[in-house]
């Protein structure tokens, strides 16, 4: 209790006789500090923009056999490098090797049975039918005159009904025989008809189709690379059943081609222009910032993703190092259009007491002393920030020094040395 009243009245003492302000406003008026200035200009913004996106392989695959059978072998194992056409499985192939022996045995009947129809008869065989024909025509003749004399002995009672029956029935069958060798004399004198050819070639055709199906069938039976890339798995082992009865077919190998990879940015409304007129993006990985490649734009996506709002910007990279891999998160750069002219200051400049609005320290250019100006902040660049109210151009900012001041008091002022001498320099000009 007595240290506090002691303290108590030095401090009514100090306070009476005037030592203690006097003294300090003493100090304060012998000591004039400098301070570094920067003066204030309002310039057109550029505004960089980066922009976040994934790696893609130009093509990724899963493989599947197109027909059914039981695995012999596998050729490749993951990681792999193959190139187009080549071989990574086969089938157990003696079925559809058979199918091609039976498609090719059918087809060469079928051509043999058309070239005969276009050789036409052999003379042999129209002599052949001549003398069938002469000999029905002959039979038929001896049994009319069997019908007739049986029918004569008949109205004299020496032959009976049965006999004239069987000469009649006889006689008609010779008749039949007769017409038919005749036609068919007929035919090899005349050869081959029109529509027999046209359904010969038809058989020719249909045959031929089916051996080139079998053929088909029994190159399907070894899965082939469709362009060269990477195993980047097997899904499958000799002796497995490809079956068209399973719920989904079984994946052999999935094959993917990063050679060239796609670089897929999204890009928001704002910034879509931009890219209109840009053949050449730069792409840099999101970890490690020295691992940057050049790319096309090949595609800007027209629908915008809903979630998002933004639009897919494909770049095309050339990746035949392999150092970027699919799913790796990569960025693009780009300046986006200027805006208006605006005053940007360093942020170290910024003081904001508490509970009291931002503000910055100038140096009225008159009478060199320390004024305090509230300011209204905006946007936030890099080591700079937008100033939207509160200063304007030509006023000069203190930069350093801002720490050992405050307002009234008066100063010398420099140039600040390694501060931008102007907002086109800071903003990357």
């Amino acid at each position: 209790m007595r240290v506090l009243l002691i303290i108590l009245f030095t401090i009514q003492f100090l306070t009476a006789f005037g030592c203690y302000p006097q003294n300090l406003r003493l100090t304060q008026q012998s000591r004039v500090r400098i301070v570094e200035v920067l003066e204030v200009r309002s310039t057109p913004t550029r505004d960089t923009r980066t922009l976040l996106g994934l790696i893609e392989p130009t093509q990724d695959t899963i493989l599947y056999f197109e027909v059914t059978g039981q695995v012999r072998q596998v050729f490749v194992e993951e990681g792999d490098i193959v190139k187009s056409g080549a071989p990574l499985a086969e089938l157990i192939s003696d079925d559809f090797e058979l199918a091609v022996l039976q498609a090719g045995a059918e087809l060469t009947a079928a051509q043999a049975r058309l070239n005969l129809l276009h050789t036409g008869t052999r003379q042999e065989d129209l002599i052949a039918a001549e003398a069938a024909h002469l000999q029905s025509k002959a039979n038929e003749i001896y049994w009319s005159g069997e019908l007739v004399r049986r029918r004569s002995l008949l109205a004299t009672n020496a032959a009976s009904v049965s006999e004239v029956d069987a000469a009649k029935s006889q006689y008609e069958s010779a008749r039949e025989r007769e017409r038919e060798m005749r036609a068919f004399f007929d035919r090899a004198v005349s050869g081959p008809r029109k529509e027999d050819i046209e359904e010969a070639t038809a058989t020719v055709e249909l045959r031929t189709h089916a051996v080139a199906v079998a053929k088909r069938q029994l190159q399907k039976s070894t899965l082939r690379a469709p362009f060269g890339g990477r195993v980047e798995k097997r899904m499958v082992d000799p002796g497995a059943v490809i079956s068209q009865f399973s719920i989904a077919n079984v994946p052999i190998v999935h094959l993917v081609d990063l050679q060239t990879a796609d670089a897929v940015v999204a890009v928001p409304e704002s910034l879509r222009e931009c890219f209109h007129n840009h053949a050449q993006v730069e792409i840099v990985s999101a970890a490690d910032s020295s691992l940057r490649v050049p790319g096309t734009v090949i595609a800007l996506g027209e629908i915008a993703d809903r979630a998002s709002g933004t639009c897919a910007l494909r770049v095309r990279i050339d990746n035949r190092e392999r150092r970027f891999y699919s799913g790796m998160v990569v960025a693009a750069t780009v300046d986006a259009p200027a805006g208006a002219p605006s005053i940007h200051i360093p942020l170290s400049t910024v003081r904001q007491p508490f509970g009291q609005s931002p503000q910055v320290l100038l140096v009225d250019s008159r009478d060199l002393t320390v004024i305090a100006r509230d300011i209204r902040l905006g946007e936030l660049r890099g080591d700079r920030i937008e100033v939207l109210s509160g200063l304007s151009d030509g006023e000069q900012i203190v930069v350093r020094g801002q720490h050992l001041v405050v307002a009234g008091d008066r100063v010398q002022t420099r140039q600040a040395t390694d501060h931008p001498r102007s907002q086109q320099e800071a903003l990357g000009k």
